[in-house]
């Protein structure tokens, strides 16, 4: 079962204004379904001018693969509930000559993304009209040091803090936002907002935000289902940041602030396993993507300082420092961690709790998890701003085996109890295609070390029933 998509690009006849992608592909029903997509890309643009790049023609194509992936439903574009083909047809790009060359490495980046094969095809673009005049911000490109993704998570929050406490004297840090949905902006606006209104890193950063997604209205058949995952965000996400790092120079490092538990993401259990198993962080996702890159001409490296590190580590180390730990605490509550905040309905708290703006996590999803792990550390593991308190449920029920919200919960504590050792781990590593042995040993050390963090959480806070569930 394959699906194929065509890509139509219709230039816009205003200057300020970018053209529209539009994808169609034929549905089971033999039906041919097609969707806009948006692509508002001036604050990126403002910073580099530049729709004539290799990097540009990057920033197209993990656009496009970022629409692809959200609009072909997995479940029913695949054999197997799961892994589908997709054939891309027409990307347009500038540099044909260059982006044919990284066309294979794209694909095997891409397909281990997501786990899905991807077949993508280019075709000579015509140059682009775009040039904005309206409310466009100037830069001077020579004050930015360093460029750094930017969520609105706490590990965004922390490389931000780290990356822009060590900047040199009148340099900045650019920092990179994608949105769509508008919940990661409001987070990314409020940790912002409040750094403006108390003088914290005055003058040391900015930031630029992507607004890409499907444009949900523009379906030509409605209620289309659409994919749910948003497995190949972080490609876009990489994409925008790669576009302005070049621009500052050639050897300018992008860096993605993600702790190494995350990214690495070993599988709690059998049902987890290899395609099923997020690597939007993935040091070998990063690998495959940054030898794309440079099979395109494009050098500039992407960098994780905290790939080694649990999120408990990175708190840790950013509190050693005493300013820090302050910027860290009085920004912390404002960032957002959580997988699942708008699924409030199967939330412990009340309705009128629930609306509190600072009730943003769910309490039951594995960030929100790690998340508590991390600020117990430094005294911050706050039940009363969580949906619900896994330790102590209400509705939250772990022997509920038809209740979804303590999945996550009971698969941590089955992992802990039964697969929490050397040999699965670096099995499931070698599974996912970590193969080097010194990056196996460094892995396999960093999973042992972050789940008896997660022990000693447990220890320390959890009752007794859910302690023997964990093998403690």
């Amino acid at each position: 079962m394959e699906t194929r998509i065509n890509i139509n690009y219709t230039p816009s006849d205003n200057c300020e204004i970018f053209g529209t992608f539009t994808l169609s592909f034929q549905g089971s029903d033999g039906r041919i379904r097609s969707v806009d997509t948006k692509f508002n890309l001036k604050q990126l643009w403002a910073f580099s001018r530049d729709t004539t790049s290799v990097a540009f023609d990057f920033l197209v194509l993990s656009m496009i693969v970022y629409n692809v992936d959200r609009a072909v439903h997995r479940l029913s574009y695949s054999i197997d509930g799961w892994k589908r083909n997709l054939i891309l047809l027409d990307i347009p790009v500038v540099n044909l000559d260059d982006m044919n060359k990284g066309r294979e490495a794209f694909n095997r980046a891409i397909s281990f993304l997501t786990g899905d094969n991807w077949d993508i095809h280019f075709v000579q673009a015509a140059p682009y009209s775009y040039n904005p005049t309206k409310k466009v911000t100037e830069y001077n490109i020579l004050l930015f040091e360093k460029v750094a993704l930017f969520s609105g998570g706490l590990d965004s929050l922390i490389g931000f803090i780290d990356e822009a406490s060590t900047l040199d004297a009148d340099k900045k840090i650019l920092l990179v936002s994608h949105m769509e949905l508008g919940k990661e902006h409001s987070d990314q606006k409020g940790i912002l907002g409040y750094c403006r209104e108390n003088n914290i890193f005055s003058n040391k950063y900015e930031q630029v935000l992507l607004n890409a997604g499907l444009k949900p209205n523009s379906w030509n058949i409605k209620r289309t289902p659409t994919e749910s995952t948003f497995r190949s965000r972080s490609l876009l996400f990489f994409a925008a940041g790669i576009y302005v790092a070049n621009k500052i120079s050639p050897q300018c490092q992008l860096i993605v602030p993600e702790n190494g538990t995350i990214s690495i993401n070993i599988p709690l259990d059998s049902g987890r396993r290899s395609s099923c198993s997020t690597r939007t962080t993935h040091p070998t996702f990063i690998k495959r993507i940054q030898e794309a890159l440079y099979a395109i001409g494009i050098p500039n490296p992407i960098f994780n300082p905290y790939r080694l590190k649990s999120k408990a580590d990175m708190v840790i180390e950013c509190c050693q420092n005493t300013s820090k730990k302050a910027i860290l605490e009085s920004l912390v509550d404002l960032s957002c961690s959580c997988a699942k905040r708008g699924h409030n309905v199967f939330w412990d708290k009340n309705g009128i709790e629930i609306h509190n703006a600072k009730i943003k996590h769910c309490g039951m999803c594995l960030p929100c998890l790690y998340r508590r792990v991390a600020l117990d550390t430094i005294g911050m593991d706050n039940e009363t701003l969580l949906g619900t308190d896994v330790l102590h449920g209400i509705k939250f029920n772990l022997d509920n085996k038809n209740q979804k919200r303590n999945r996550d919960f009971n698969a941590l504590l089955y992992f802990l109890k039964n697969r929490m050792n050397e040999r699965t781990i670096r099995q499931e590593l070698f599974f996912n295609g970590i193969i080097e042995k010194h990056e196996l040993d460094e892995y396999t050390s960093l999973a042992l070390h972050s789940y008896g963090q997660v022990i000693n959480w447990l220890k320390k806070k959890a009752t007794n029933e859910i302690q023997i569930r964990a093998g403690i």
